[in-house]
């Protein structure tokens, strides 16, 4: 490499935000740092191999840690469709607003799924599953979850319009593999994402 490349980018990388954090917390903390947490503990399981606490939120939605071997491994802000808590703890996206055809226009591309888990089905909607690797020193991965009533009268053109987000992760990936598995479709480029 040419001492001008390095030049560069000694420049640039002060500018890339390594603190992608949900309430303080980064992918890889300890679970200590969660002593840090001021919110109401809504649920919470201690005793499984993978253990996660929720949270309430200031704004009334939700926000779950798992801890794997002592360090966060996975977090995710949960809408619970009231107006006061349409931002998210991490980006500038709006729960219940922002579309999956917004998401990808930000990103410039669609992400990736996990095959056995890119979309579900529940009694009333659809939800779908995007990831976008994170461009900071660690593995973490950004998924938007993006839902859409199963009685809305949409198209294959307009279903990403109607996709409206409701959920957001941030999660160290080689966990999200283990939950999720292994297999992912990849959209035809794939660059690492900036929040």
């Amino acid at each position: 490499m040419s001492a001008l490349f390095f030049a560069i980018l000694s420049i640039i990388l002060p500018f890339v935000s390594t603190n992608v954090a949900m309430q303080g917390i980064q992918i890889h903390d300890s679970d200590a740092k969660l002593e840090a947490i001021k919110l109401e503990v809504v649920d919470s399981d201690l005793t499984i191999k993978t253990p996660m606490i929720k949270y309430r939120t200031a704004n009334g939605n939700d926000f779950a840690v798992t801890i794997k071997k002592g360090k966060v491994v996975y977090m995710e802000n949960d809408w619970q469709h009231e107006g006061t808590g349409s931002q998210p703890l991490v980006s500038d996206l709006v729960f219940g607003q922002t579309s999956l055809r917004e998401i990808r226009a930000k990103f410039g591309f669609n992400g990736y799924v996990h095959k056995h888990h890119s979309y579900m089905k529940t009694k009333g909607e659809l939800i779908m599953f995007n990831c976008f690797e994170l461009s900071i020193p660690k593995d973490v991965v950004f998924v938007t979850i993006t839902a859409l009533p199963l009685d809305a009268e949409v198209t294959e053109e307009t279903v990403a319009n109607h996709l409206k987000l409701t959920a957001l992760v941030l999660s160290d990936k080689k966990y999200l593999d283990e939950i999720w598995g292994s297999e992912k479709a990849y959209d035809a480029t794939n660059p690492k994402v900036s929040l």
